[in-house]
């Protein structure tokens, strides 16, 4: 039996793979029989002898192997590997990212099962921590459910974590508890400072710059992450009024939240403004790269540029 696990959603990956290790020690009461390779340098022989190997004090062999569509050696034999796998193993093959284009992509898509792991939105993503808090023994309303996600994002890595710590401080886990106890995201602390250059507010923007330096975030991520959030709301802004924010994601291959949060963002903001903010970032951008300005001060001063146009 061959499986294919990928995609970006690491932590369901994760979780995925620990219920199979949990469910084969219990099944075969010992670790005996369970194997992980590195399948970043393994060699095609070396892979298919672990394969291949006979159960030893078990009757059935768990082989996780991670990383090898990344090898090209390895990678460009695993159509010949995978049909060789016999009864007595289980293969599981892991990859985080990997390039649909390659051949063994293409091998591993012929394994026995398939599982793409997509991150978690919407309704999906709060009835997942809701379901976490309550295995927790809390309980979580629906507006503190949106305000952990607004602040924290959607890594459920990280909103595991947060979870664990809210319930742990408050079973009854409140918008009060939430924002006392959650660091806004870098997103959050980007979409904040974004929103006030367009609202005509160059003080707090800047203090939110200097704020994200301070946390050690680089001033070409910041710009970035600005220019993509300019960009998302020029879309919204440009979308047909009828459109709701679910076809607007699925128009331009924005997530659902993003949409929603973009959508009622754009309102009250002039479509000029949004256009001559986003050429100014491009330009901030070229103005670095060229070396015209170090970058610290070209980001600071498109920030200054942006809100002091608003607001004239």
């Amino acid at each position: 039996m061959t499986f294919f696990f990928y995609g970006p959603n690491a932590y369901a990956l994760r979780q995925q793979l620990n219920k199979m290790v949990e469910a084969y020690r219990a099944k075969a009461g010992s670790d005996f029989g369970l194997e992980r390779i590195d399948g970043s340098g393994v060699k095609p022989r070396e892979l298919l002898a672990t394969l291949q190997a006979a159960p030893f004090l078990a009757a059935s062999r768990l082989v996780i192997v991670e990383g090898v569509a990344g090898n090209k050696t390895a990678g460009d034999k695993l159509e010949d590997l995978l049909a060789r796998v016999p009864a007595s193993t289980v293969a599981v093959f892991v990859e985080r990212e990997v390039d649909q284009r390659t051949k063994a992509f293409k091998a591993l898509k012929k394994a026995d099962k398939v599982v793409k792991f997509e991150p978690l939105e919407g309704p999906r993503l709060l009835g997942w921590i809701r379901a976490e808090v309550e295995r927790l023994g809390g309980s979580i309303e629906p507006v503190v459910l949106r305000e952990l996600v607004d602040l924290a994002g959607n890594d459920q890595w990280r909103l595991s974590e947060e979870v664990q710590k809210l319930v742990n401080y408050s079973p009854r886990v409140t918008v009060e508890v939430v924002q006392q106890l959650v660091a806004p995201s870098v997103e959050r602390s980007i979409f904040e400072l974004v929103e006030a250059m367009t609202l005509g507010r160059p003080g707090v923007a800047l203090s939110g710059y200097h704020a994200l330096l301070r946390q050690k975030e680089s001033e070409i991520y910041v710009l970035t992450m600005v220019q993509w959030q300019l960009r998302n709301l020029l879309l919204a802004k440009t979308a047909p009024a009828a459109m709701a924010p679910s076809d607007l994601a699925r128009a331009v291959g924005m997530s659902p939240y993003v949409a929603g949060k973009m959508a009622a963002a754009q309102n009250g903001l002039s479509q000029e403004a949004l256009e001559t903010a986003y050429k100014a970032a491009a330009d901030c951008e070229y103005d670095i790269k060229t070396g015209r300005i170090k970058a610290e001060a070209a980001v600071e001063r498109l920030i200054w540029h942006v809100a002091e146009g608003v607001k004239r």
